[in-house]
């Protein structure tokens, strides 16, 4: 029994070894245009991010779950509103929705490019503080 699992394994393995690395690397000519724009990026792209305390947040149009007296009111009468919502807006919420989930992924692949290597994501330089926006 153990000598079938065995052959059957082989049939999918490869025939040798491959240790690949995957690198996001650039050329010193692009890596030199991204330093030399570190100072345009801090005065023309970080001016406008807002601080965290003035983003506003999905929770902030939801009814206060912590106010019981009024919740139920209140999310009946946001559920009457919305009712007539055709379905392509939701379709396109979700759609948004999984954009937001995959922003670190986006995050994680910039902070590995050269030029704007962020390896610790507390980099203060300008590349660095605009992805993690």
């Amino acid at each position: 029994m153990i000598d079938q699992v065995e052959n059957h394994k082989k049939r999918f393995m490869p025939r040798q070894k491959v240790h690949v690395e995957v690198k996001h690397t650039m050329p010193p000519q692009k890596i030199e245009i991204f330093k030399s724009l570190e100072e345009w990026a801090e005065n023309n792209l970080l001016i406008h991010l807002k601080p965290v305390e003035k983003c506003w947040q999905p929770q902030d149009f939801l009814p206060d779950p912590t106010s019981s007296d009024e919740f139920d009111e209140q999310f009946k009468e946001l559920r009457e509103r919305t009712k007539e919502i055709p379905d392509d807006y939701f379709v396109v919420l979700v759609g948004d929705m999984i954009t937001e989930e995959a922003l670190p992924t986006y995050q994680s692949f910039l902070n590995s490019l050269d030029g704007v290597r962020d390896e610790i994501c507390a980099s203060l330089t300008s590349w660095s503080i605009c992805t993690r926006a």
